[in-house]
């Protein structure tokens, strides 16, 4: 039957299939010659006209649109993606010609020498259409401060080896639209507000790109910045909020606006505000708008924030939209609109986030006196505690001064609470940004956030007792530290929930990176670095210490599971989209590393610390690896480094980071004298350790090991304060904020020994001193 049995198809071929194929081979013809017929249409498209708006001194608060100029503005505006501009440089306060320059070279420069008269420097004219050669070679030296290859004019040079005409309106434009050779073709002063619109109109229409400088809030004498020093801040210029009565803001958004209406709708246009416009920094406003483009907040590839972005990303923009090519160096990211509200609430939004900045910035300036009270106080109370068995203090006391100490070390999670609380507690309503709150005076924004983050730091130290006192009964041997176990908990949440969410709380918090001085705003600071090693040691040291004890056969296991939170905590201070640190994981590994093996009873020697070097290069190396196989805009801070290091620089960065961290110790004779104060502190430890084993051999090692007798009532508390101690100062020795890391860390831990000292001194008795060891 099979073998009669005909073809169905004559030939062996689909008449429908062959239909179908001439069908599809039609349609793709077709495609391909509307492909070669309109390739310039296509391309014009894709590389639009571009118009960039630069100003200084200008943010969101000064747009008010109840008033002429802000309602002008907005309509000028129109529908746009907004972001507040990190202006963050090499100095604490930028001037307009370090953001034209920044723009420029795609990477932050500050002209050091200019800024010898204690004031922001003029802009310097031209001679015949170029910069004298002697001020080129100054920003040469000053941009490969920052970068080696870093070159000034490198957008101007890029666009025009593309073949695209630039022109330059404004003394600003000029310098932000140079060549490598800082010459400025096409320069053209800028015309008065009323005809600044025809002007611009004109330059659009003979150019690709236009870089338009509209104007400064305040003039360069009025900007007080540091003759001496890149990060000081003048005594005039303590921090405060931005406020809106600015000399000249209402002149200069007139000027913005009148650009804005050159602009058509097919144009592309770029506005970014370079410079501070005081003595204090700020964050300043930024805003694109596109053909086809979605509104919204702005969120930016290189800062991982929604909301903020820096200058040298619309360096990489600009050079993008226009097909040149950029050099691997830049470090600018793409936008992407990641919210929108509503123009009006995205501007409330952006106001709120700036708000929280400048919070940031007054406490961040009264940091160090409210944890040197802090330190001070637990440092005094800790060695009084070591010296006492009994405490003749009721229950109730003890709590309470137990919750004090258990706040103090829940700072760091509460600040992370108190900069997420909706702004109505700012000064807005409904959590909505209202001009009230640029009105509050910078003592009572320091104190509404002072007394809110205390309360909440108490009610977290609540939780903790609560809880731990749960633990405590499940697990006896965790009595004592029961309660900071929970606080290391809480920590080690806090920073988890902080990175996955992409650090929002990195600008605003008592704890952060400043957004107007910072050079990243992901991932981990050193603060919140210490904070995590910090906890890590605590859960290692209180947990594992009395199981080691009371199993001591499992002593491999509880070495494996150590390890293994080592691990976690490496992975998630360095890998590049997490915590994006590389320094920190090789004091982390080999400070955690050495303390774990004190805590399971196992000998540390020459050749267990190395392998603990090995590992933590290893790790490093792991996530430079990673960091640098993602494409350059992607990259962090160190994968940039290596890429810098492998075509022949890094060094002026190796050189700044060691001069950083000397100075965070008071300057080089400073540290100096600590270093050799600490080194002769450890050999003397060393030598007192090896004569008091020898003369007393059959000595329990736990009872010396252990530390202080006071120490010894709680299993690894003893352990756990050499750790956090050993890893502190392998960090602060390895890293550029070496003091602030020292701070941190004893902000988390000596609050702690403290309130386990207090929970482990025994009741009803006069006070009495130990005896010494």
């Amino acid at each position: 039957m099979l073998s009669e049995a005909k073809p169905r198809y004559a030939g062996g071929v689909n008449k429908h299939c062959s239909r179908r194929s001439g069908w599809v081979i039609s349609l793709l013809l077709i495609a391909l010659v509307v492909t070669l017929i309109y390739p310039l249409n296509a391309q014009a498209r894709e590389h639009p006209r571009v118009l960039v708006l630069i100003s200084s001194g200008l943010s969101w608060s000064d747009v008010d649109p109840t008033e002429k100029e802000g309602k002008e503005f907005l309509d000028a505006l129109g529908e746009a993606r907004v972001a507040n501009l990190s202006r963050h440089n090499a100095a604490k306060i930028t001037c307009p010609l370090d953001g034209y320059l920044t723009l420029s070279t795609g990477m932050r420069v500050t002209p050091t020498k200019a800024r010898s008269q204690g004031h922001c420097p003029e802009i310097p004219a031209l001679d015949d259409g170029v910069f004298s050669a002697s001020e080129l070679r100054e920003w040469q030296k000053d941009a490969a401060r920052q970068n080696e290859q870093a070159v000034p004019g490198t957008l101007g040079k890029s666009l025009v080896e593309q073949g695209k005409k630039l022109v330059a309106i404004g003394p600003g434009a000029r310098v932000a639209a140079m060549d490598d050779g800082g010459k400025v073709a096409n320069y053209r002063s800028r015309a008065t507000t009323e005809g600044l619109t025809s002007q611009v109109k004109t330059a659009l229409a003979d150019a690709e790109v236009t870089i338009v400088d509209v104007g400064s809030v305040s003039p360069n004498s009025a900007i007080k910045v540091s003759p001496t020093s890149l990060n000081a801040t003048p005594a005039d210029g303590l921090p405060g909020a931005d406020r809106t009565d600015k000399p000249r803001s209402k002149q200069v958004l007139a000027a913005l606006t009148a650009g804005l209406k050159a602009a058509q709708d097919a144009d592309l246009v770029f506005g970014l505000d370079v410079a501070d416009h005081s003595a204090t920094p700020h964050l300043g406003m930024a805003f694109t708008r596109a053909p086809g483009e979605n509104p919204g907040i702005i969120r930016s590839s290189s800062t991982r924030q929604l909301g903020l972005v820096s200058t040298v990303d619309f360096t990489s923009r600009i050079l993008d939209v226009t097909g040149a090519n950029a050099p691997e160096y830049l470090v600018g990211g793409t936008f992407s609109s990641a919210r929108d509200y509503g123009m009006a609430s995205n501007l409330d939004w952006l106001r709120n986030q700036a708000l929280r900045s400048d919070q940031a910035s007054i406490l961040q300036a009264r940091f160090i006196v409210l944890t040197g009270i802090i330190l001070l106080a637990a440092l005094g109370f800790l060695l009084v505690l070591l010296r006492r068995e009994y405490l003749g203090v009721s229950s109730r006391s003890r709590k309470v001064v137990v919750l004090l100490c258990l706040s103090a070390s829940l700072l760091g999670p509460a600040s992370f609470l108190a900069a997420n609380i909706p702004a109505g507690i700012l000064g807005g309503t409904g959590g909505n940004f209202t001009a009230n709150a640029l009105q509050m005076s910078v003592p009572l924004l320091t104190v509404q956030y002072f007394l809110l983050l205390l309360a909440i730091a108490a009610v977290l130290a609540a939780f903790c007792l609560a809880v731990g006192k749960v633990v405590a009964r499940r697990w006896p041997g965790l009595q004592f530290s029961a309660p900071i176990l929970v606080a290391a908990a809480l920590v080690i949440i806090w920073l988890l929930v902080s990175l996955l969410t992409g650090s929002p709380d990195q600008i605003s918090a008592m704890f952060s990176s400043a957004a107007t001085a910072a050079t990243r705003f992901y991932g981990l600071n050193n603060n919140k670095y210490s904070f995590l090693f910090a906890a890590v040691l605590a859960l290692e040291c209180l947990v594992l210490a009395p199981a080691a004890a009371r199993f001591p056969q499992r002593r491999h296991r509880y070495f494996i599971y150590g390890f293994t939170l080592l691990a976690v905590a490496v992975i998630l201070d360095g890998f590049p989209w997490l915590g994006a640190d590389v320094g920190g994981p090789l004091a982390m590994v080999l400070g955690v590393g050495i303390t774990l093996n004190w805590v399971l009873g196992k000998k540390v020697g020459p050749g267990k610390v190395m392998a603990l070097i090995v590992a933590a290069f290893l790790a490093s190396s792991l996530f430079v690896l990673v960091d640098k196989l993602a494409s350059p805009p992607a990259r962090t801070h160190f994968g940039r480094f290596i890429s810098e290091v492998a075509n022949g620089g890094g060094g002026i960065i190796v050189k700044r980071k060691a001069e950083a961290m000397v100075n965070t110790f008071g300057g080089p004779l400073i540290f100096t004298v600590l270093v050799i104060l600490g080194a002769g502190l450890a050999i003397w430890y060393l030598i007192k350790r090896k004569r008091r084993t020898s003369a007393d051999a059959s000595r329990p090692p736990a009872r010396f090991d252990g530390g202080l007798s006071a120490l010894n009532r709680i299993p690894g508390a003893a352990y756990f304060a050499k750790g956090v101690l050993l890893t502190s100062v392998l960090a602060a020795l390895t890293n550029d904020s070496g003091a602030l890391i020292l701070v941190c860390a004893g902000l988390f831990t000596l609050p702690a020994l403290d309130a386990m000292l207090i929970l482990s001194a025994r009741e009803n008795l006069p006070l009495q001193k130990t005896k010494k060891l």
